[in-house]
Formats: C-alpha cells, structure tokens, sequence
C-alpha cells in the first residue's frame, strides 16, 4: 500500500493558528518528516495534530479529489455532466466499472489512510502529554470517530480493508494484510463505540461547535447499523441497533430540521454554517488552501462573474430529469438547485451571440434560455447546486467557502423511520412525514404499506441528498442504483442531452465494490491476490 507505506514513514506537521475554526491544511513534505515521538510534546501539538487528521478527512471530498464526488453522483440518476474533460459522461454510462486505475475513487484509497496514520499518531501520543482529563478524552473522541467513520467509507467502496491502529516511525511492519468485511465492521463499530462515550454533547462550554460531538458518533452509529442490515437481507439486530442510536440522536434534543430546507446552506443563509441541523460538516474558510473547491469545479463553467461569487469550471450538475420531477411533484427542495443566474448565454457559443443577461431553466424542455455553454461551446444542460456555492465571500478574494455537509439531522430521520418500518410495518412515519412535511409535501396517512414507506424513504433521499455524496450508497444496498443509471442513460440518448448519448455499459449488482488502486494494491505485498474480483452486470 503506497499511501501507507508514504505516510507511515513518518508526519510532517506544523503549527496552525490559535483559534482557528475551520480544519488546517497541514501539507505532507516528503523530506521534512518530524518524528512523532519528538514533536507531540504539548497539548497544544496534540490539537494541531488533530486538526491535521480533520483536513485529512476533508481530503476525501475536496482539494485534488473533489472529483470523486462528482463521480460518485454521476455514477446514479443525479449527475449530468456539463463538459467532458475527467471522463464525467463515461462515468455516467459505468464505463470504468472494473477498472484499477481511473477516476477520483482510486484517490480515496490514499488519502483515506492519510486521515487514518494522521488519527493513530494522535491516539499514539495523546497520553503522554500533560493536560487534563478532558482535553484527553475529548481529543481521543475526535481521533477515534474520524479514524471509523475514515474505515466506514472505504468499507462502503472496496469492501473489506487492511487496519491499522498504531502509526509507526519506520518501514517495517507497513504490509497490512487486508481485514474481512466483518473485522472491517467491527472496527468501524468499536471506534464510533469509543468516540461516543468520550465526546461532549453539541455545545458543551469549551468545545468548538465546529468539532464532532456525541451526537455525531451515534448518528454514524445508526448509519453503518442501517448500512450493515440491508446489505445482509434486513438483519433484525443491526436494525434494532440502527433505530436506537438514531433515536438517541433524536431524544437528545440538540438537533433539528431547519424551518426551510435552504436554511442548510450558505448560498441561501449567511448563519448556515454548522446550524441546528448539522451534525457534522466539513469546513471551509477565506483563507490559503482553506477555500472549498467544489464552487469552482462544478459550476457554470464561462459564467464567470460576480454573481457566483468566484470564477467556476463546468464538469457536472444535476439532472434535469430529477430537477423536473422535484419541481412537479411541489417539491421544496428543488429551491437548493440554481435555476437562474445572469452571466453569458446566448442563441450560440460564439463570442458575438454571448451577453452578459438573465438566463433561466425551462424545465418542460430542459434547456437555458438563453442557451448556456461550456468553454468547449457545449450546450450546458443540467441544473446547478447550490449546496456547494458562496455568493457572500467578496468575489475579488476568489476563495469560495461554503462548507459541505456529512451528517445531517433528516438523515437521522430517514435513518429511523426506515429501520424502524423495517422491524414493524407503519413505526416511524412520524419521523418520515418531518422531512416531507418541510418539503411542502402531504403527509403519508396512517395504514400506509411497509414496501410504500420504504419506497418513499428512498425517494426522500434521492431528493433530500441531492449532490452530497449518499445516494450512491442508499441506492446500492436498496439494489435500486441500476434501475435508475440505466433509465438516466436511456432517457438523455432519448432526449439528445448534451454529452449523454449513449446507454449505460453496465448494471451494478447490490454486491458492487470498486477494485483496490492497482498502485496501492502492487506495493503491498501482503495484498498478493487480494484485489476484489471482476464485478458482474446484471
């Protein structure tokens, strides 16, 4: 494991400033390694070591990687690609299901491991330096959720992976063998076991609003429970577990839906930032390598004004498929998708057609009017999200910051009230008619069937999570994420939607996982004839 063997080796660290809010970039330096057992020597190197491991995390979504994100939702009925450059329309088609070496996926694998050597320094360390009890636990509880939550992610996408708990200041020892898919499990499980009983409840005098809490490790608790029994036929155990630490989440009283769905986001609220709602997002500031580049990447490509708040590149959207069926069915949170703007659009590409004016979504044709364009003079189709765009930052800095969100209180809900039906057909529709009822939808009545709650959840989500990295996952252990990749491709062949015409290459089984990087796998030798096996199509 290249990553591994990279990062183990040693840490490169250096100080952050006091007071910081948001995760620090503390950039590896191939040929300045400190040795951890020289540098943590104070409480005060302890936290910058921690802040280190959040920024690690943060990788895993943005900076070099943020294309995985778009990949993952290209890879269901959510994402359009905008432009064709980072192969986003043959993602959307699954032409690299089987492959060992393309796309922001194989990324992952690195930067994963990073987070998690950056985490097991910390918990390395921790107890030898002076400071109270707890500083100890609370730094511990941070470590310990970032480094399971870090294994639950690369359990999601290959399967079983290799553990590591301790960091290591040489080479020897850095052939990991790879775990099973339970060890895998159970590491996740006993690291958010841990996390949980350390961390402090959300506001707590002392603790950053901005850090996970005690909140936030039960509700990843619901999520890998939920995750674990539906992908093993809807095991009554991990069910039940499921619902009681979600409804630990619930009871608790420190979260809540946001009165309007937009209110989670920046573009839409200037106080979005770690709101009621959230229980863990990543952060981003106006700062140095602070900036969040999910604006930059996934916008409207030549619109490059002060409207969006900072220059933007086209790679993908949202699909104008989903965007109309959310507008149709009075859906609210179609408001979090950017159906207007003004920048250049015009009858064609050309520089003499393109002006600087008002240019809006028509949803029964699923075109701009005026026409918007890439800077290749392809015909944008796809809608915009919001989620990911900051039109407060002053657009002279160009450093986008709107943070993006991980865990959110509706998911908490949806993660009840499905664990919940599961186990006993109609319980959690409360739970389940909150997240409608904020949608502008009508309530689902008493006596609705088991398989019509569950349908709906799904679909909550589908809507709900638009652009944020989920659906992917729900979609999969559903075993629903071929049905709608599938109908996605041969609906926009149908349509003549730009960079869309051809029909999906393959359909992923509910067993889908992604191959182990080719690189990473080679460098392992404890890896030998461990890469996953060849993925079949439906």
């Amino acid at each position: 494991m290249k990553a591994i063997k990279f990062l183990m080796a040693g840490i490169a660290m250096m100080s952050v400033a006091a007071g910081f809010t948001s995760c620090s970039d503390l950039d590896e330096k191939p040929y300045t390694f400190i040795d951890p057992n020289s540098y943590y020597k104070t409480e005060a190197e302890v936290q910058t070591g921690l802040t280190g491991t959040y920024n690690r995390f943060r990788r895993l979504y943005s900076g070099n990687n943020a294309l995985y994100l778009a990949e993952i939702e290209m890879l269901t009925e959510q994402g359009w690609p905008t432009y064709p450059k980072d192969k986003m329309n043959e993602f959307s088609q699954w032409s690299y299901a089987n492959d060992a070496s393309v796309g922001g996926v194989m990324k992952v694998w690195g930067y994963a491991y990073e987070c998690i050597n950056r985490a097991n320094v910390v918990l390395g360390r921790v107890d030898g330096v002076s400071m109270s009890d707890q500083s100890k636990n609370w730094i511990k509880g941070q470590a310990l959720f970032l480094r399971g939550y870090t294994y639950f992610h690369l359990l999601r996408l290959f399967g079983g992976v290799p553990i590591s708990t301790k960091y290591t200041n040489g080479i020897d020892g850095l052939d990991i063998p790879r775990s099973s898919v339970e060890e895998t499990y159970n590491r996740v499980i006993e690291d958010l076991k841990q996390a949980e009983a350390l961390l402090p409840t959300r506001g707590t005098s002392g603790y950053d609003v901005w850090r996970v809490s005690q909140g936030a490790a039960q509700a990843a608790l619901g999520e890998v429970y939920l995750y674990r029994a539906t992908m093993n036929d809807n095991n009554v155990e991990d069910l039940k577990l499921s619902k009681e630490y979600s409804e630990k989440v619930i009871k608790s009283q420190v979260y809540d839906l946001m009165p309007e769905f937009t209110d989670n986001f920046y573009w839409f609220n200037a106080n979005a930032k770690n709101c009621k709602e959230s229980l863990f997002e990543l952060q981003y500031s106006a700062q140095a390598g602070q900036s969040n580049p999910m604006h930059i990447r996934f916008g409207l490509g030549r619109t490059n004004n002060a409207y969006m708040g900072c220059y933007q590149y086209a790679r993908f959207g949202v699909s104008g498929l989903l965007y109309r069926e959310m507008v149709q069915n009075g859906d609210k949170r179609a408001n979090a998708l950017l159906s207007y703007f003004e920048g250049l659009c015009g009858a064609s590409s050309n520089k003499t057609d393109l002006k600087n004016q008002p240019c809006q979504y028509n949803v029964n044709t699923l075109c701009w009017e005026p026409k918007a364009w890439n800077d290749k003079g392809g015909e944008m189709n796809a809608v915009f999200n919001c989620k990911y765009f900051d039109n407060r930052t002053d657009y002279n800095l160009q450093m986008p910051c709107a943070n993006f969100p991980i865990l959110r209180y509706s998911e908490v809900l949806l993660n009840y009230a499905e664990a919940a039906n599961l186990l006993n057909a109609g319980d959690g529709l409360y739970e389940l008619n909150r997240v409608r009822q904020r949608a502008g939808l009508a309530e689902l009545p008493q006596g609705t069937s088991q398989a019509d709650i569950d349908n709906d959840i799904l679909n909550q989500r589908r809507y709900e999570f638009v652009g944020e990295g989920k659906v992917f996952f729900d979609e999969l252990r559903k075993d629903k994420l071929a049905d709608f990749a599938e109908e996605k491709c041969r609906l926009t062949k149908q349509l003549g939607i730009t960079y869309m015409n051809a029909e999906i290459v393959f359909k992923p089984k509910k067993t889908y996982l992604f191959k182990i990087p080719k690189g990473d796998l080679e460098s392992n030798k404890a890896l030998k004839d461990a890469q996953n096996p060849d993925n079949v199509s439906k």
